[in-house]
């Protein structure tokens, strides 16, 4: 695995609203420890407070909306495409589950919403796509491809990218797959902004299909803070960091 690979990862792993938030408490707490009462005075309660913002509803609607609302759900499936992509995410692989629990829960949904698509079309192909990780012996692509299976996909059907490890390899193999064809482009909904921006930048001509949109309807602004909601902010500051990675990349 390259350095520069890596350092994205472990920063990625950082930049997080929790994260974040946790670093300033152990920030706070130092200096309460060693005697900086004033500044502990202030680093607390900004920390409380930034963990409570982010795992507010309204809070993270407000930073995912402006990526959901790029692209429309592709209700239709077009007809004139042959290879659907389905972008990788993650897993955990565990013989003593079912393959539904060894998927990250939007894994099942991007795969979910790619099926649906190729079983919309004649003789359409499936791409998976996604390599063993750091901790897990198995690629993601073969993880999908179980899944699929289970679900009625002919094997033969099934193309992977068994060595993809983000978005930018995804879009290099897709390019020596299938050169400038049209193709079905399903990835979560938030992440289709930076994904399609990077297909496009190569050449290639996606159909977005995005999914597992975390928006939906209006913001409930009388509930208390909560976990999905940080689970939210997090994903979005996924993406914001992501977008500025790229932009650094290209710099």
């Amino acid at each position: 695995m390259d350095m520069l690979f890596f350092l994205k990862k472990l920063v990625s792993e950082l930049m997080n609203p929790l994260a974040l938030g946790l670093l300033i408490t152990l920030y706070g707490l130092i200096a309460l420890y060693v005697g900086r009462i004033s500044t502990a005075k202030k680093v607390l309660p900004f920390a409380f407070l930034w963990i409570a913002l982010f795992s507010y509803g309204p809070v993270s609607d407000a930073l995912l909306k402006p990526l959901e609302s790029q692209y429309k759900a592709l209700l239709k499936t077009p007809q004139d495409v042959k290879y659907v992509l389905v972008l990788g995410n993650g897993h955990k692989s565990d013989a003593s589950l079912p393959i539904t629990t060894q998927l990250d829960p939007t894994a099942v949904i991007r795969l979910n919403e790619g099926i649906r698509h190729y079983k919309n079309l004649e003789n359409a192909k499936l791409v998976l796509s996604g390599f063993k990780g750091l901790f897990d012996p198995i690629p993601h692509a073969v993880m999908q491809q179980k899944l699929a299976m289970a679900l009625g996909v002919d094997a033969k059907d099934i193309v992977m990218f068994m060595k993809a490890r983000d978005t930018e390899d995804e879009a290099i193999a897709m390019k020596k797959l299938i050169g400038e064809e049209t193709f079905v482009l399903v990835t979560t909904a938030s992440h289709m902004p930076r994904a399609y921006k990077i297909f496009e930048g190569l050449g290639l001509h996606p159909i977005a299909a995005p999914t597992d949109f975390h928006v939906r309807g209006e913001s409930e602004w009388l509930h208390m803070p909560r976990g999905d909601a940080l689970r939210g902010s997090d994903i979005a500051f996924h993406e914001y960091y992501g977008t500025v990675w790229n932009w650094l990349k290209s710099w």
